[in-house]
C-alpha cells in the first residue's frame, strides 16, 4: 500500500511559473490499485473500501494497461458540485444491502489525478508533468471515473473555483516527484473557507437535547493534545444523537488535553479517537479557532493525523 502525497495549507498560491493547478474536491482521499481482475481502494489511513463503492469495479475495465496504481478523490455531487456530507451516507454503511440501494440514491464519482504505478513500473520518481500524460494514457473515463482536469493558469482557476463555489485549489509544482506519506510545499492548497480536522477530547453540557451543549478540539503536538477551542454550532438533533451514542463508549476520566481553560461548566473527558471536521474563521496566536461550527466526522481521517 502506498500512502498519498499531502499538501500544505496556504493563504496565497504560488504563481503559475513553474507550478500546474487543479480544483480541490471535498470528498474521500483514495489510492486505487488495480489489474484486469482486482480492484483494492483503500484510503489515507489505510481502510479498505472496496466493498463499499461496488459501481467503481468498473475501474478494471478502465485501465489499458494490465495494472495501475492510482490516485484520486471519491465524490459525491450535489447540484454538480462535491457534497463531503453527501458522500457521508455512504462513507458510514457497512451492511451490504445498504450499500447496493444507496448506489442508486448517492451514486459515486471517482476522480483521478495522479498514476503512481504502470504495469509494476514505479513513477513516483517521474516529475509531475510526465505523470500527467502518462495518467491520461493509462485511463478510458467513464461515468464513475473521471481525469481531473489541471490548468496552467492559476488566476483563471481561482476564478472559476469561486465562481462555482467549489472548495478551492491545488498548486502543485510542476516538476516534482511523488513522496508518499509527506506533507511538501510541493503541493499547496487554499481553502475558500477554513476547515480542518480535529481530535475530538471532551465534550460540555448545555441546554440542548441529553444535557449536550458543545464539543472540544485539539490536534496533536507532539504525544500531547493542545486544546484548540470548543465547537457549540452546526449540530441538529440527528448529529447530537449520533455523537452522544459514540461518546458514551469512549468516556474517560482523564483529560486528554494538556491544557484547558478552567470554567465553571462541567466537562466531560472522552478518549481522543474521533475525528471532527470544522469550519472556522481563523486561528489565533494562541492556536484557537474562531467561530468554529462542527460539519461532521471524518472516519478517512486517523486522530494521529490531525497535528497542530
Amino acid at each position: 500500500m502506498i500512502a498519498p502525497m499531502l499538501s500544505k495549507s496556504t493563504e496565497i498560491l504560488p504563481g503559475s511559473k513553474d507550478y500546474i493547478f487543479e480544483i480541490k474536491l471535498d470528498g474521500q482521499r483514495t489510492i486505487a490499485e488495480i489489474t484486469k481482475k482486482q480492484l483494492l481502494l483503500y484510503t489515507r489511513n489505510f481502510q479498505n473500501v472496496t466493498d463499499k463503492y461496488p459501481e467503481l469495479e468498473v475501474l478494471k475495465s478502465c485501465i489499458r494497461k494490465k495494472s495501475v496504481i492510482l490516485d484520486g478523490e471519491i465524490v459525491a455531487l450535489q447540484k454538480g458540485l462535491p457534497s463531503f456530507e453527501l458522500l457521508q451516507q455512504r462513507m458510514n454503511l457497512r451492511d451490504m444491502r445498504a450499500v447496493r440501494r444507496a448506489v442508486e440514491d448517492v451514486p459515486v464519482v471517482y476522480y483521478v489525478f495522479d498514476i503512481l504505478d504502470s504495469d509494476g513500473k514505479s513513477l513516483l520518481k517521474i516529475p509531475l508533468q510526465q505523470r500527467k500524460k502518462l495518467l491520461q494514457n493509462a485511463i478510458n473515463p467513464c461515468d464513475a471515473v473521471k481525469v481531473l482536469p489541471f490548468f496552467e493558469s492559476r488566476d483563471f482557476v481561482l476564478q472559476q473555483a469561486n465562481a462555482f463555489g467549489y472548495e478551492g485549489v491545488v498548486a502543485k509544482k510542476s516538476n516534482s516527484f511523488y513522496y508518499p506519506g509527506q506533507r511538501t510545499e510541493l503541493w499547496q492548497k487554499l481553502k475558500f473557507q477554513l476547515t480542518d480536522s480535529f481530535v475530538i477530547g471532551g465534550w460540555v453540557e448545555g441546554g440542548r437535547s441529553y444535557n449536550f451543549g458543545s464539543i472540544l478540539i485539539g490536534k496533536y503536538d507532539g504525544p500531547n493534545v493542545v486544546h484548540c477551542g470548543r465547537a457549540g454550532t452546526g449540530f441538529d438533533e440527528a448529529k447530537i444523537k449520533m455523537l452522544m451514542a459514540k461518546f458514551q463508549k469512549l468516556a474517560s476520566s482523564k483529560n486528554p488535553f494538556i491544557h484547558v481553560p478552567s470554567t465553571r461548566e462541567r466537562f466531560h473527558w472522552l478518549k481522543p479517537k474521533l475525528v471532527a471536521e470544522v469550519k472556522f474563521k481563523e486561528w489565533t496566536k494562541a492556536h484557537i479557532v474562531r467561530a468554529p461550527v462542527f460539519l461532521t466526522l471524518r472516519q478517512d481521517i486517523a486522530p494521529r493525523q490531525c497535528k497542530l
